[in-house]
């Protein structure tokens, strides 16, 4: 194996290693599995009746208040656990649309559009989502995964090692 074989290899285990609170693989369009990596954190639903009761609350909320970004995201979170894909990333669309600027609001767009297929629109919208002076090396990494399905191996390789050094960096802190 050649010295930068074995880096690159290095490299993508340490940022497997990273992104593994949670992170699943990446499936096919259509496929149900996320391909987004989203992290769980311990107060998350764990049931589909939990998720339910998220979605309504969230969902009342989001209705009462369609611009409040975090009202969004959280009820797009829900439906996205209950399988309801679409309805998810229309819920983010009119967010972004409100929201132009909330990083937020565009990662979590673009993390639903890349789990419907539509690659090449979440890909526009990640890249929105973080700036060049404030990358987040979630976001490269998702427009790593993203890449790759495209069959755009060697973009995606270049975005794996800006996630790497920015979760490492993030990481040190």
């Amino acid at each position: 194996m050649s010295r930068l074989s074995a880096r690159l290899l290095a490299s993508v285990a340490l940022l497997a290693t990273l992104a593994a609170g949670g992170c699943s693989t990446i499936a096919t369009k259509g496929a149900s599995s996320d391909i987004t990596g989203s992290i769980a954190s311990s107060s998350t639903p764990h049931t589909d009746a939990d998720w339910r009761r998220e979605m309504n609350v969230w969902g009342e909320r989001y209705r009462a208040k369609p611009g409040d970004p975090d009202a969004a995201i959280h009820y797009a979170q829900a439906l996205r656990a209950i399988g309801q894909r679409a309805q998810a990333a229309a819920v983010l669309e009119q967010s972004a649309i409100r929201n132009p600027r909330n990083r937020a609001v565009l990662g979590a767009y673009g993390r639903a559009l890349a789990d419907n297929g539509d690659y090449q629109q979440a890909l526009d919208v990640l890249s929105r989502a973080h700036t060049q002076d404030q990358p987040d090396w979630r976001i490269l990494s998702v427009q790593g995964a993203v890449l790759d399905q495209m069959g755009r191996h060697a973009d995606a390789q270049q975005h794996y090692a800006s996630a790497l050094g920015g979760g490492l960096a993030g990481a040190v802190r």
